[in-house]
Formats: structure tokens, C-alpha cells, sequence
């Protein structure tokens, strides 16, 4: 039978479905930490490899944190070996794309990776964010199965969409659930990267594709919540009289009835100027930098009304920046390095070049970055038990970094 690997904590509602529905299903469930997934965390080998399963679900971080580990190791090999798995990566990823596979990169390159989440992965699902394509199209193909998205939050109990694992595209959020009703509402004081405000009778996205309306993401339903607990006021805010709850996700309908989430309404920042930045797409982007250290919390974005650009604050991936110092004849150790102007150079056009490939807005790319080393975590209150970014924490928390990179976003 399948097994199913749990170790996100069941206060996160993605967690508590999904054991609900593989229980269900009579799945095996083995219980691991976050941090002892890989063998970088536990010994002699991670829970991925020890349990073996055949069914996950996981917030986009680890998904993000797995593809980063696999890259660390792959730059670390001879340069034969490492022009063989581009080959490979390319290869397989254009097979499946056109509906078959690679027998012999198989057997080769990818056998070997797929040991890494256990070697029997058959289903894979990302929830509780935005997925990086780059993300989700590395994992597909190094591990040989679909990792599909899933879109819900806490009071939709999880479910609202789910995308299909067949469907290959990045960003969609998929088709709803049978058990809710999903409409879009305009939002004509919000636009998009084009300057085009989003309304429910849009034809077309900033992109050209076709599309079905776009605007926030209303859901009701019986398999959702009614409102907040003894919160009769915050729940007036939230609900409709006729049932409707404001996700506060900006979406847009695609030509076959899925839905792709496009913005997050409650998440946009207001700068001086008067134009709106996107801080957890922005996060999303830049946290695909090499340079990044996913597993000591990634980047945290920010902009606020007094400010003509957005700034950043992000954990420095040591490893890397040696790797890049040595490559780029930069002496010193790790804290000499870390505050060569050099290295900032390179970060920030890192950062730019990421801003570039996901199609961010002339104001979404970030003016300046500080680099920290003290990681962020659920116990220093900068995560969320579900590994969630608390931004404001992080600023609290390094309020003398963050008052100084701020002062670069004002000019």
C-alpha cells in the first residue's frame, strides 16, 4: 500500500487534511521533523530514505530546499558529471513534456537522485503558497514524479482547488473541489504589471493568454468554515451575506476552467510613489537565488509607504558564496567574503537576473539586500511552526540591518 510521510505539524491545515484523507485511504503514515527529512539533518540517513514514500505533501520551502540540496551536490561533481546531468535534466524534461520519458538518463542520472525522497515518490503535492515553476519542473524531472499545487487556506479547510497531475504548467492552482463554488470579483483599484486593473470581465492577462476574468478569489461551500469563532466582527468582514469569503488571492480563470493565482490582494504594499509591489511573489522569486540559504529561512522582502523601493533581507548560503569566492579569487574567510563589495555586486545582479526570468515589475526589484547568518527558525519566533516567513518578527528581530538596508530604499 502507499505510505505517507508526515512531518509538517497539524496546525497547519494542509497536514491535518491530508492525514485525514490518507487515513481514509488506508495509507501507511511514518512521522519525521523537517529538519531530519534529509541526511544533512538526521544519521546516518533522513526519514525520506528510511520511510520511502510514495505519497507527500510539503509547503514550497522544502520542495525549494530539496531541489537546492541536490544542486549543492551536483556542483561539488567533476565537470563531466555535471555536464551529464544538464544533459539529462534537459533531455528528460523535454521528454515529458511531449508525453514519455528517458530510459537510459533514467537508469543513469536520475536513479540516483530519486533516492534522495526515498526512491517509490509516485505523487507529490505543493500547498500553503505560491510554487516556484523552476521548483516544481526540477522536482518533476529529477524524481520522476508529479508535483502538483494545491490552493486553499484554513477556512476553506484546506481544500478549494487542486491542480491536475497531468497538467505540466507552472503557476496553476487547478480546477475547484466539487464541494465549493469559486467566482471572481473585481478589484479595480488593484493592477497589475501592465497598469490594467483586474476585473471580472478581462479577456486577456498582462501576459496575452486567454482568460475567463480575473479579480479576488470568493469561495462558499459546505466543506468550509461559516466564519471566525466568537468573532462576530472579523467574520462580518470576511463573509458575504450570501455566503461568499474573501480569500484576499487575486486569480484569474484560464481557458480550461483552471485557476492561476496571480496576486495576493491582503499581501500588497503601497509605496511612495503610490504603486503596489507583490512582497510574497517578490519572496518566491528572489529566494531562487543561489545565493540564498533556504534551510536558514530564505529572504524576507520589504516596502512600505515611506519608501521609493523595496529592500531585502536574506540568509547568506555560505557554501555557495566560498565556492563563489574562490571562483572569483576573493580571499578570506567566510566573514571577509560575506562584506566584500564584490559579492554584493554578485548577489545583486543574481537578484536581478531572477527578477528578470519571473517577469517582476520595474519597482519589485529590490534596490538593496543585507546578508545575515543567524537563521530564522520556529523557535526564535521567525517562523511559523509550518515554516512560514513571520516578516515581522524578522524585522524586530534585526531591527539594526533592517534600519540600515531601509534607508537604501529611500531616495
Amino acid at each position: 500500500g502507499d505510505v505517507y510521510l508526515g512531518y509538517l505539524p497539524l496546525a497547519h491545515i494542509l497536514e491535518l487534511m491530508a492525514e485525514f484523507c490518507f487515513l481514509a485511504m488506508g495509507c501507511t503514515i511514518c512521522y519525521a521533523d523537517p529538519k531530519t527529512l534529509t541526511q544533512t539533518g538526521a544519521y546516518p540517513v533522513g526519514a525520506l530514505e528510511q520511510y520511502s514514500p510514495t505519497l507527500m505533501a510539503g509547503v514550497p520551502k522544502i520542495w525549494d530546499v530539496i531541489k537546492k540540496g541536490v544542486e549543492a551536490k551536483v556542483s561539488k561533481s567533476p565537470a563531466v558529471s555535471r555536464f551529464l546531468v544538464k544533459t539529462a535534466f534537459q533531455a528528460r524534461s523535454f521528454a515529458i513534456e511531449h508525453g514519455y520519458d528517458t530510459p537510459l538518463f533514467k537508469a543513469l542520472v536520475f536513479k540516483k537522485f530519486s533516492k534522495v525522497v526515498g526512491g517509490k515518490l509516485r505523487l507529490a503535492l505543493s500547498g500553503g503558497g505560491p510554487l516556484n515553476t523552476e521548483v516544481q519542473e526540477f522536482v518533476r524531472t529529477c524524481f520522476g514524479c508529479p508535483l502538483f499545487q494545491g490552493y486553499g487556506l484554513t477556512e476553506t479547510c484546506a481544500g478549494l482547488t487542486i491542480q491536475d497531475p497531468l497538467d505540466l504548467r507552472g503557476a496553476i492552482a487547478g480546477q475547484p473541489i466539487p464541494s465549493v463554488e469559486v467566482r471572481l470579483e473585481s478589484c479595480p483599484d488593484i493592477a497589475d504589471k501592465g497598469g490594467l486593473p483586474y476585473l471580472s470581465t478581462d479577456t486577456k492577462d498582462v501576459e496575452g493568454n486567454a482568460v475567463h476574468g480575473r479579480g479576488e478569489v470568493l469561495v462558499r461551500g459546505p466543506s468550509m468554515s461559516s466564519g471566525y469563532y466568537t468573532m462576530p466582527g472579523k467574520t462580518k468582514e470576511e463573509w458575504e451575506d450570501d455566503g461568499f469569503f474573501h480569500t484576499g488571492d487575486i486569480g484569474q480563470w484560464m481557458d480550461d476552467g483552471s485557476l492561476r493565482i496571480v496576486d495576493r490582494k491582503k499581501n500588497l504594499v503601497k509605496l511612495k510613489g503610490g504603486e503596489y509591489i507583490a512582497i510574497e511573489k517578490m519572496e518566491m522569486t528572489y529566494g531562487n537565488s543561489k545565493f540564498v540559504d533556504a534551510v536558514a529561512g530564505g529572504i524576507c522582502c520589504y516596502g512600505d509607504g515611506d519608501m521609493d523601493r523595496p529592500v531585502a533581507l536574506m540568509q547568506l548560503n555560505q557554501a555557495v558564496t566560498m565556492e563563489w569566492a574562490a571562483e572569483n579569487a576573493v580571499p578570506g574567510d567566510f566573514p571577509t567574503v560575506k562584506n566584500s563589495p564584490k559579492l554584493m555586486e554578485a548577489v545583486m545582479a543574481d537578484m536581478k537576473n531572477e527578477a528578470k526570468k519571473a517577469g517582476l515589475s520595474y519597482i519589485e526589484i529590490i534596490t538593496a539586500v543585507t546578508f545575515l547568518t543567524e537563521p530564522w527558525t520556529p523557535e526564535n519566533g521567525c517562523l511559523t511552526a509550518a515554516n512560514k516567513l513571520q516578516r515581522r518578527a524578522v524585522v524586530q528581530m534585526f531591527e539594526k540591518e533592517f534600519e540600515e538596508v531601509r534607508k537604501k530604499g529611500i531616495r
